[in-house]
């Protein structure tokens, strides 16, 4: 595997960003955004699988081996990051991935950005940015580790602090429809986030979407094993590749 590494200046905010296979030409590229305290790491062994397609999974503020300013951690915000790093990278004509809460991030990129897509992936979360109640800091904190790391190795506690504060609630479910590229929404069958009603008005803002729900898992979509999460993407993928050449 061939892994890139860089940062991207964001208005003085550093984004680390990976790519594997840079450069490659032979499918449509995939943009990456992850959830809620991942990072790039956590997508390796994924983007690996999906070779040779050029892949790109962009590390958002607060995470990993980006910056992590003391405020700025609002919808927009994580929004410019995506729209930074995708500039700086000169990528047009791309299959764009959001998982859990990195979906409100990657349709408000989305629907700034129509006109770049060739697909979109949706992971077992609503249109929706939730707003982040008091507590959600000390909640989140006692919850078990997620790949083997707690919320507080992944994330420090003042962007915690400041990722709670700054969220407001944000609905996309009117503007969906002005996203017109294929989509692949994929709903744990277990505890999932996506509720029945999210997902019917899903179907209702794109008719044409392909829903695929993991039956035996929860909303970590990648475990126990990550096999079933690559064939159904990279299957999508490979449908998006054939029509594009169409």
């Amino acid at each position: 595997m061939k892994l890139t590494e860089s940062r991207v200046n964001n208005q003085g905010v550093m984004i680390h960003v990976a790519e594997t296979n840079a450069g490659s030409k032979e499918m449509i590229p995939l943009v990456i955004i992850p959830g809620l305290s991942e990072c790039a790491e956590d997508y390796l062994p994924i983007m690996e699988r999906f070779a040779p397609r050029h892949c790109v999974v962009i590390t958002l503020r607060g995470r990993g081996k980006s910056d992590s300013p003391s405020s700025g951690y609002t919808l927009e915000d994580h929004i410019s990051d995506i729209e930074a790093a995708i500039q700086q990278l000169q990528l047009t004509d791309f299959i764009l991935l959001g998982y859990s809460r990195g979906v409100a991030y990657t349709i408000g990129y989305a629907l700034q950005n129509t006109s770049l897509l060739k697909g979109l992936i949706i992971g077992d979360y609503p249109a929706v940015h939730t707003h982040l109640r008091d507590g959600w800091v000390d909640f989140m904190a006692t919850m078990p580790p997620w790949k083997g790391k707690t919320i507080l190795e992944r994330m420090k506690r003042k962007a915690l602090e400041a990722l709670q504060k700054e969220s407001v609630n944000v609905a996309f479910w009117e503007e969906l429809s002005r996203v017109t590229c294929p989509t692949l929404i994929i709903q744990a069958g277990k505890d999932s986030p996506l509720s029945a009603e999210a997902m019917q008005m899903y179907k209702e803002q794109w008719p044409d979407a392909e829903i695929v729900v993991f039956e035996q898992f929860d909303h970590n979509l990648f475990e126990p094993s990550p096999e079933t999460f690559i064939e159904t993407v990279d299957d999508f993928m490979r449908k998006v590749d054939q029509s594009s050449k169409r």
